[in-house]
């Protein structure tokens, strides 16, 4: 059963990434083939990142001495990122998923259902562990080839390591599921404690070279710290590096026996879990007196409603929005060292002295083209899409609000996040003005792309809203869009610069980006009736 439960879960999983659409006899295949190419571009260019950021730790700590400080904190990061990335899924997978009560109906055991659960996050956790640990173990085999006994304890420390985030994850799920349930705002709660983890691990991986100094400096105190504070991950820094069998036994011991204790107690407790009586104190209806309101503002307000109501959908299509200021507000702090430190880990170390104004720009961009909350919002309709093509609408009447709704929350993000770079930096008028308009119409382009994207490969067949917000192929072509939109000028700039102004290369680009917003506009607002009514009949 318990085989069963987890290919059943993983196949879910994977339908509502590359489900064919009905109808399309190719299109599963195509979308595969799609998917395929863009995990391997991410995962080639954040492997790139780590192994840029391991090739800088290792010489350094294995002068010193401690060499297996390299591999400690390889297994931290890493723990790090497999926390951050599956905790809110472990809290939504075990403790508040929907279809506990019906799996409780049938002749399942409990433990059999917390365990496909468990080895689902588990596989999870073993792909963001690969992305880290790989690049760190492809760093260990170029600067020293590792031997045959070397390569069957970094397998096996690859295979125990994830344990323990899974472990933590569920003990933090669990507390999170508790503090959700006796709040009324609960979407706002869990949109404020994920991007205080991401904010969090985002915040130390953007310190890491500052903070590699510092342990290189203050090795022997940061070595005795991992040691009192993380026993386990010193215990595997010493088998990895001094080829210690016993300390990996004491690894093994302190991923095994954490993760059986919360399998066990899981299992036994999943009934009680399961069946609790779970709700904040109802808000009292109160009698108002109602007004009418236009189309737009009604429909604008409805899909703003469905933003504020779901905290995935909130995290995933506003995280590039809320990135957007972060970065500039750092930078007002801190000044331009920020654009350096960005330029050192993204672009080779290249003087931003000379590009302080395109640095900026580039920067806000990349982060706004990430925000795509317009992306999925076609198919959160569901299964009510029906009754809005049933009611004397235009495809405009539905569709513009989605990109209003885009631009309710994005322009705000732009426009601070542009005055900040404005007051923090130096920079003259005609610079500032591009800085102001070359973001502003991105966000536009991007609003109106995701609809338009999102019109093209829709999903009503799903059946959670994450499978839309996070892995559907409008989320994740509107994302890509967004960032080859950003890329290729900078590329273009970089073959052209002995005959083309920085000023000019942007004011291309605002000119195209207009172009391009005028287009998708026009389409959505006049000409998107036929490809609108022949939606949900693919």
């Amino acid at each position: 059963m318990l085989k069963t439960l987890l290919k059943i879960r993983w196949k879910a999983l994977l339908y509502g990434m590359f489900a064919r659409r009905r109808g399309k006899k190719n299109s599963g295949k195509g979308m595969m083939v799609l998917f395929g190419f863009l995990l391997l571009y991410m995962v080639a260019a954040f492997g790139f990142i780590f192994g840029m950021m391991f090739d800088s730790m290792y010489e350094p700590f294995n002068m010193i001495g401690m060499g297996w400080l390299y591999f400690s904190l390889a297994a931290v990061m890493s723990a790090m990122l497999c926390f951050v990335g599956s905790v809110f899924f472990t809290q939504t997978t075990i403790f508040d998923a929907k279809d506990n009560e019906l799996l409780l109906s049938m002749p399942i055991k409990p433990s059999a259902i917390v365990g496909s659960r468990l080895l689902l996050i588990l596989l999870i956790n073993y792909g963001f562990t690969a992305l880290i640990m790989g690049a760190c173990g492809l760093v260990r085999c170029i600067v020293s080839p590792l031997t045959a006994a070397g390569l069957i304890r970094f397998l096996l420390c690859f295979l125990l390591l994830p344990l323990l985030p899974t472990t933590l994850s569920c003990v933090v799920g669990g507390i999170i599921a508790l503090i959700i349930s006796r709040l009324r705002n609960k979407n706002l709660f869990s949109l404020i404690l994920s991007v205080a983890f991401l904010g969090a691990y985002f915040a130390v991986c953007f310190n890491m070279q500052s903070y590699i100094e510092r342990m290189v400096q203050n090795g022997a105190a940061i070595g005795a710290a991992i040691r009192k504070a993380l026993p386990p991950f010193y215990a595997m820094g010493l088998a990895m590096q001094n080829g210690d069998w016993g300390q990996l036994l004491l690894f093994a011991l302190w991923c095994l026996l954490p993760f059986a204790l919360v399998y066990l107690l899981l299992s036994r407790g999943f009934i009680r879990i399961a069946t609790a009586r779970r709700g904040a104190k109802k808000v009292k209806y109160q009698a108002k007196a109602m007004h009418v309101s236009s189309i737009g503002w009604t429909m604008t307000r409805k899909e703003l409603s469905r933003l504020g109501n779901s905290s995935a959908y909130m995290l995933n299509g506003c995280l590039g929005a809320i990135l957007a200021v972060g970065v500039a507000a750092l930078t007002a702090v801190k000044g331009q060292s920020i654009l350096q430190t960005l330029a050192d880990v993204y672009a080779g170390g290249a003087d931003v002295n000379k590009m302080i104004m395109p640095m900026a720009c580039v920067i806000e961009c990349f982060t706004l083209g990430m925000t795509i909350i317009s992306a999925p919002s076609v198919s959160l309709e569901g299964k009510n899409m029906w009754l809005l093509q049933s009611m004397p609408l235009r495809a405009a009447d539905v569709l513009l609000p989605k990109v209003y709704m885009h631009l309710i929350v994005a322009v705000p993000a732009s426009l601070v996040s542009s005055l900040l770079f404005a007051i923090a930096l130096p920079m003259g008028t005609v610079d500032m003005l591009l800085l102001f308009l070359v973001p502003l119409l991105l966000t536009v382009c991007m609003a109106l792309l995701g609809v338009v994207v999102n019109l093209r490969w829709p999903r009503f067949d799903y059946t959670n809203e994450a499978m839309v917000i996070k892995q559907s192929a409008s989320s994740t072509i509107t994302m890509f869009s967004g960032m080859g939109i950003v890329l290729l000028p900078v590329l273009l700039y970089a073959l052209l610069r002995k005959y083309i102004t920085v000023q000019t290369m942007l004011i291309i680009c605002a000119s195209t980006l207009a172009i391009a917003d005028f287009i998708m506009y026009d389409y959505l607002a006049h000409r998107a009736d036929r490809a609108f009514a022949k939606l949900n009949q693919d």
